[in-house]
């Protein structure tokens, strides 16, 4: 496996961009505030307006733009990043290319729906997309309740329906970290199994969060080829409700989807608002790695919206919102002519985002499945 430590990389290509970045702004005069939201760069127009047609075609090149891609767009419920973002670019990973924050408001690193989508170009030529308009989104008060709630969520990066379940009832530890989770020790009815609104006891740990989820380690994650260990999957059980502190502490069990049996383990869960707070970009060049496995054991067949384990993680600097491009394996076939046999390169088979990211491995969702996808398909750089 050619796997490229991408967080050094990052760090070097990172550096030469400031310097090339401060040159620059020493060099170059400012430019004046483009206005145009038209499909074309603004024309020059005096001394100060430098920008060119060749100039704007050499910028483009690099983003590839849709040629039938809209000059606004309004935010719909149910649309997502990835979808908003195929409406403008060739390429989805290209997002954070063409996306300028707005400071002027509220949250400007998030969508809304009834935002309205503002294509033009920038001073220097280069396509770019901001909010163009904000509607304020009125407050509902309910009552008698005391509460205030508003009535839009920012639109997620991928269908949340594809991925939830595998954010929020996923866990990948190695050997280590599994021996120092905290544990279920016995009920309080001596039975062998538990289910909903059983009492249970748990060690290891001081326990300070209201609700643990409970998994049971399962399968090991090796590496193609290697052998190497990358984690030991967690099998989601359900969910423990802390009632009381101590050791061991007391817990109530609840939504659980399986029998929980002692030696099963307790893990905090998450803030739902990290999990989504990300945008598509593309992974550093060289990144190549090797699909390990996929989540959905109830299907037999890796398609669009089928999320999988990939052997890239934290430690290759693999970030969610990653975008890498998915390639069969190459095959050997017999030369029928002259004799022997030729190698056949694999051709890529479709796109896949990454969206939680562990140590050494992390979890993808298919967002596009050009042919056929398969365990141990190439992923790498798109």
């Amino acid at each position: 496996m050619n796997t490229t430590r991408s967080s050094r990389r990052l760090g070097a290509i990172q550096s030469l961009a400031l310097a090339v970045l401060l040159g620059a702004c020493a060099q170059t005069p400012p430019q004046p505030e483009s206005n145009s939201d038209q499909g074309e760069p603004p024309p020059a127009s005096g001394p100060k307006a430098v920008v060119t047609k060749a100039d704007a075609t050499a910028n483009a090149a690099a983003v590839a733009l849709r040629p039938d891609h809209p000059q606004t767009y309004t935010v719909a419920p149910g649309d997502t990043l990835w979808g908003i973002a195929q409406r403008f670019l060739q390429n989805p990973w290209q997002w954070r290319d063409i996306w300028r924050q707005n400071p002027q408001i509220r949250n400007p690193n998030r969508i809304y729906p009834g935002d309205v989508l503002k294509f033009s170009y920038d001073p220097s030529g280069k396509p770019q997309l901001e909010v163009a308009e904000r509607v304020e989104v009125p407050l509902l008060k309910l009552s008698p309740a005391v509460r205030i709630e508003t009535l839009t969520q920012p639109i997620p990066p991928v269908p949340r329906a594809a991925v939830e379940s595998f954010l929020t009832r996923a866990a990948v530890l190695s050997e280590a970290q599994w021996k120092e989770t905290p544990y279920i020790v016995a009920d309080d009815d001596n039975q062998a199994v538990y289910a909903d609104r059983d009492r249970v006891y748990a060690r290891g740990a001081l326990f300070d969060q209201p609700s643990y989820q409970v998994f049971r380690p399962g399968e090991e994650l090796r590496e193609p080829g290697s052998g190497r260990y990358l984690g030991t999957v967690g099998i989601y059980l359900g969910q423990a409700l802390l009632e009381k502190d101590g050791d061991p502490a007391t817990f109530t069990l609840t939504r659980t989807i399986a029998p929980v049996r002692p030696g099963d383990r307790l893990i905090e869960l998450e803030p739902e608002n990290e999990l989504y707070n990300f945008e598509p970009h593309p992974v550093p060049p060289d990144t190549e790695g090797f699909i390990l496995a996929k989540l959905d054991t109830d299907v037999t067949q890796i398609t669009q919206y089928s999320s999988v384990i990939i052997n890239l993680g934290e430690q290759e600097g693999l970030q969610p919102g990653h975008v890498l491009a998915i390639y069969g394996k190459d095959r050997t076939v017999d030369d029928p002519v002259s004799g022997g046999t030729v190698k056949l390169p694999g051709e890529r088979s479709g796109l896949l985002m990454v969206y939680k990211v562990h140590d050494l491995v992390s979890y993808g969702l298919v967002m596009q499945a050009e042919r056929s996808i398969r365990l141990q398909d190439r992923v790498t750089t798109p």
